[in-house]
């Protein structure tokens, strides 16, 4: 999953077929999701090796909001990999690959779970854990730049959020997807639902915003800054 190391280790052969195989992904970079995924459907290795190598790191990451095991979800993401290829021929179109792998991820983490936790009485179980988001210098929704404090204040503003807030602030502003996907995503009966849910949790955002005195510094949010000027 690394990138393109070379090593004095590794013999001419080894490091021209990994030149080779950097060349062969590298011109699916700039086609979209739609072309990447019909060649992968057709058969083409290297579109398959494009879509497993660029997506795999984001499906582990959004995996870990609902379960606190690597070994499960690396399995998971594994047996998806493997059921796509072996389906691909009858497998059909795709705009977004990204929110296509999310939803089929959740679903199995959902079977996972339902076979796996025996107290399903809500679904809280889902969310116990589920994007607690954390402001710090590894993160890529703020700018480190910004002071140690404001990052906690805005920490505390997002976790004042419930679980299913946060989840979708998440879908719709840094990850750009649709109320259409979200709804998909999060298993809303009508695409108004979502719509609804996100206008609560901006509002709630605001409201919270307001108590720190923080409006100006939130601009620092990449992928939030969008609903600022709403």
């Amino acid at each position: 999953m690394a990138g393109l190391r070379v090593t004095h280790n590794k013999s001419l052969n080894e490091q021209t077929n990994s030149l080779s195989e950097q060349r062969d992904l590298s011109k699916f970079d700039n086609l979209p999701d739609f072309n990447i995924w019909t060649s992968f459907k057709k058969g083409e290795d290297a579109a398959f090796n494009y879509i497993y190598k660029k997506y795999f790191y984001q499906l582990y990451n959004y995996g870990n909001q609902f379960i606190n095991d690597a070994d499960v979800i690396q399995d998971l993401i594994q047996d998806l990999f493997i059921e796509l290829r072996e389906k691909r021929k009858n497998l059909g179109d795709v705009e977004s690959i990204k929110f296509y792998l999310y939803k089929i991820l959740k679903r199995k983490i959902l079977h996972y779970k339902k076979k796996n936790v025996t107290d399903l009485f809500s679904d809280s179980w889902m969310y116990e854990k589920a994007f607690d988001i954390t402001l710090s210098h590894e993160t890529n929704l703020i700018n480190t730049q910004i002071s140690k404090e404001t990052k906690e204040k805005l920490s505390k503003v997002m976790n004042m959020l419930s679980k299913r807030q946060k989840e979708i602030i998440i879908y719709y502003f840094y990850e750009g997807m649709t109320y259409k996907q979200i709804a998909e995503l999060m298993d809303f009966s009508k695409v108004e639902h979502a719509r609804v849910l996100v206008s609560r949790s901006i509002a709630k955002l605001r409201e919270e915003i307001k108590k720190y005195s923080i409006s100006l510094f939130i601009i620092c949010f990449v992928g939030l800054v969008k609903w600022i000027n709403s």
